[in-house]
């Protein structure tokens, strides 16, 4: 969730020979923590926290910065972005950790100590409140040009003296697209230089000065190396004008004086599926084999600042706002937030996945944005924004503007395509081919198919006036893990309900047929 009240943000110059480079040491006690260097910029008193390329900088190290910046997961180190830490992530998400101790608020006066400062402008950042004891903020961009402020921590030293937890998790929906991270560490410090005598008082002394360390790299999910298949594509999502500020619930009329009428904000879609099919409820059901990668994407169409090429016309910053259909607490919602939440086989609904400010963040009309990769489920989305229309303005002051309120949202499930399930021999874990004999017993697999039908049937061979039979001991469903060590002749039959295939396997348990 972001925590700054977000200036319209320009442009900022990019750091160029004071660029970071990755410090081959570890954090703490974090075998998987790699410790990022960056550049620190010292300024005078009453200076600004205005960095950038024709400003000197130093390298960062123990002995001029406050703490130490690193992050942490299943990352490997990657060169696609030039000049800046690049990592690719193999799974998982990227912890962000800045950490410190409080030594330097118990250093005596003399020496450089941090202290309040109540300003809030950190470089082209209007902080929602004032630095105070140390800032700590953190910004992303998909181009590393344009800066979008995402969490910033205020009076930090103070309300957190000893620091070693991360303060930000990745989002998913950065890391599919590859993000560009920023992490700005501001704070004012100050000493006692002496004393003077004015009359019949004696005061103390200070000088003071403001530093700002700035950490730089880029991250980018190694799943999405592989090109990911379009060939079929299904849009998904209908937009519906909703009750202002009611949770993004009802549903309103658009009518022609609408400021949405006669446009779309983007389009979602499925891709990377071999089938499309509908449950009973005419939802789809998207069917994935083994190595395919069912994604969805996002599709803007729009300038989020001049929609349907209107300057009176943007989305919105709201920030406080929920989901009525999620029941979502009131949050900072940024410019457009997404909701995912996810059901697994056994009807539990997750808690949902919220996206904020993610229009401005992560979508870009250059490019389709990829908003999540996903295995078997069912999932239900929305997207919900507010459009800002400024009909009025004296200079640049906004008199009165109107705001309105849409959600796009869809429900989908996916399922995997195949009709199997193995059977792994108990002691030796081997997998048994149809037909095969085992003394040990076996134990099923679905391969993480979580929403096929089994039916296992067992049978034990005796000995009749005619002679052997084959007679039924017990038939009944069964279900992934379930193991059978009882002698006797076990048949299943596995069915795909979303598909109509069935396949039969039979395992003999015992010493023989």
């Amino acid at each position: 969730m972001r925590k700054i009240s977000i200036l319209r943000m320009i442009p900022v110059l990019a750091l160029s020979v004071f660029i970071l480079c990755i410090m081959p040491l570890r954090a703490f006690a974090d075998e998987n923590a790699v410790v990022i260097a960056g550049s620190v910029y010292e300024f005078g008193e009453r200076d600004h926290y205005e960095f950038d390329a024709t400003r000197g900088a130093a390298g960062t190290s123990a002995d001029n910065t406050y703490g130490s910046f690193s992050v942490s997961g299943d990352l490997t180190p990657d060169t696609s972005a030039e000049g800046i830490p690049s990592f690719l992530v193999n799974s998982g998400k990227i912890s962000l950790t800045y950490s410190y101790t409080d030594a330097l608020l118990k250093v005596e006066e003399e020496k450089w100590h941090p202290v309040d400062d109540k300003t809030k402008d950190v470089n082209d950042i209007k902080l929602a409140s004032n630095i105070m004891c140390g800032a700590v903020i953190l910004q992303t961009s998909r181009d590393g040009e344009k800066w979008v402020d995402d969490v910033a921590l205020t009076n930090a030293f103070k309300e957190m003296p000893e620091q070693k937890d991360p303060f930000y998790e990745t989002k998913s929906t950065q890391l599919a697209n590859g993000c560009y991270y920023r992490v700005i560490v501001a704070y004012k410090l100050g000493r006692k230089t002496g004393q003077k005598k004015v009359l019949f008082v004696t005061t103390d002394e200070y000088e003071y000065k403001k530093c700002a360390e700035v950490y730089e790299f880029y991250l980018h999910d190694t799943s999405t190396e592989k090109q990911v298949d379009t060939s079929l594509q299904k849009n998904l999502g209908e937009m519906v004008k909703t009750e202002n500020d009611k949770g993004y619930s009802g549903n309103k009329e658009l009518g022609i004086n609408d400021p949405h009428y006669g446009w779309e904000l983007g389009q979602f879609f499925v891709s990377g599926y071999t089938r499309e099919t509908k449950d009973d409820n005419g939802t789809p059901v998207f069917l994935k084999n083994v190595g395919d990668q069912i994604t969805l994407w996002f599709n803007l169409k729009q300038d989020i600042d001049k929609l349907n090429g209107d300057e009176i016309l943007s989305i919105a910053d709201k920030n406080k706002g929920y989901d009525q259909f999620f029941q979502t607490p009131k949050i900072d919602m940024g410019r457009g937030t997404l909701i995912i939440r996810y059901t697994d086989e056994q009807g539990v609904k997750h808690d949902p996945e919220i996206y904020t400010n993610f229009l401005e963040a992560n979508t870009t009309t250059s490019a389709d944005t990829i908003v999540r990769l996903f295995e078997e489920g069912d999932y239900e989305v929305a997207l919900d924004y507010s459009i800002k229309k400024t009909p009025r303005k004296v200079k640049d002051i906004e008199v009165i503007p109107e705001f309105t309120d849409y959600r796009i949202s869809f429900e989908y499930s996916v399922r995997n395509g195949n009709c199997m399930v193995y059977p792994f021999d108990v002691l030796t874990g081997d997998e048994l081919s149809d037909g095969a004999v085992t003394p040990n017993g076996f134990k099923l697999d679905m391969a993480k198919s979580r929403y096929l039908t089994i039916d296992v049937q067992r049978s034990v061979v005796i000995d009749s006036p005619s002679g052997p039979v084959e007679d039924v001991r017990f038939k009944r469903p069964a279900k992934d893990g379930d193991e059978y060590t009882d002698e006797g002749i076990y048949t299943f039959n596995v069915k795909n309900l979303y598909t109509g295939d069935s396949t039969t396997k039979t395992i003999y348990v015992g010493d023989s047929r």
